[in-house]
């Protein structure tokens, strides 16, 4: 089969290669998928620039890609959830990461029944966005009629959290540019702030929650407008002070983690609010919600544009310009 493998850190364009590799065998409680699409995250070129590479340093050459969706081809001696022929999507774990590629053999857990009514590319777009928002969303306890601000509300992160918080009854602020003002607005945003326009910073405060998708001066800022008592789920800040205890890293990573952060906890003891970072975790279970979720119509997926399967590097420069209305999506078969 063909895959995508990336051989080294640095620029997209000097290590990821489009390479024959063998076709992936299901062990025993795995299945083997043939990928039809495949969606990219911003977590894509962050593993290929090495952002990443001192929490979770890759042996190299190896395959790389998160989100797909495609058709079952077989299962392993103990995987009894699906059968060949069924059409499923699937969020990869950190360590089985390989989903830009034609096949990819995943965890039972990982993998749900496609939602009925979408395409595979639609299908494609939804695991690490929906895991995301629905795992974060639930370590906070999120709640109706709490307050919450989504920044970057038209992004892929952002056009499923605000579908998702409206839809548990959150009153929901969102930024966004002001030529997508109105699209974000048709996803259930009750407040838009046009961060072209305006200063978030400038139109008042009191959330419950802020959801920061954005990460630098924006995790820190986020606690100038967060009530007391709240909380600041950050998905670009730095890790949380529990990080090393949950990852069982050595002293360098967790000295380093503990200098990233002391200016955020700096922040949010003086709002006294709570900081929640953390590294979303495949699920079946969850997948399955999330399909239940867009076949009653409470989320839909939004597509910015998608690639061919061959045009890996030029989908992965595009999203990285950060300009993406909703998210990217590969086109593998």
């Amino acid at each position: 089969m063909r895959a995508f493998l990336l051989d080294g850190y640095g620029a997209v364009a000097d290590h990821v290669k489009l390479a024959d590799v063998t076709d992936p065998i299901p062990r025993f409680n795995e299945v083997a998928i043939e990928i039809h699409a495949a969606s990219l995250n911003p977590i894509d070129f962050k593993i290929v620039r090495g952002d990443l590479k001192r929490v979770s340093k890759y042996l190299m050459p190896r395959t790389f890609g998160f989100d797909a969706s495609g058709i079952v081809l077989s299962a392993g001696m103990s995987a009894t959830r699906f059968k060949p022929g069924d059409a499923v999507y699937a969020r990869a774990s950190r360590e089985s990461i390989g989903t830009f590629a034609e096949k990819i053999a995943l965890a039972e857990d990982f993998v749900a029944l496609k939602p009925t009514g979408v395409s595979h590319a639609e299908a494609a777009s939804l695991p690490l966005v929906g895991l995301t928002t629905l795992q974060g969303f639930g370590k906070v306890g999120a709640r109706a009629g709490q307050r919450i601000l989504i920044h970057a509300g038209a992004g892929g992160i952002g056009t499923f959290a605000v579908q998702y918080a409206k839809h548990l009854g959150l009153d929901v602020t969102t930024t966004t540019s002001a030529k997508n003002a109105d699209f974000v607005r048709s996803l259930g945003a009750d407040r838009v702030i046009a961060y072209d326009r305006e200063s978030y910073l400038e139109q008042g405060g009191g959330y419950d929650i802020v959801y920061d998708t954005l990460g630098g001066a924006f995790t820190v800022d986020a606690f100038k407008v967060v009530k007391r008592g709240g909380a600041v789920i950050s998905l670009s800040g730095p890790p949380d002070r529990d990080f090393a205890r949950r990852e069982g890293v050595g002293l360098l990573v967790r000295l380093a983690v503990w200098l990233m952060s002391r200016k955020v906890y700096a922040a949010a003891e003086a709002a006294g609010a709570g900081y929640c970072w953390f590294f979303t975790e495949p699920s079946g279970e969850q997948l399955r919600e999330i399909a239940g979720l867009v076949e009653a119509g409470a989320v839909k997926p939004v597509i910015d544009c998608e690639f061919a399967f061959e045009e890996l590097p030029a989908a992965l420069a595009y999203l990285e310009k950060g300009r993406a209305r909703g998210k990217v999506v590969l086109k593998v078969k």
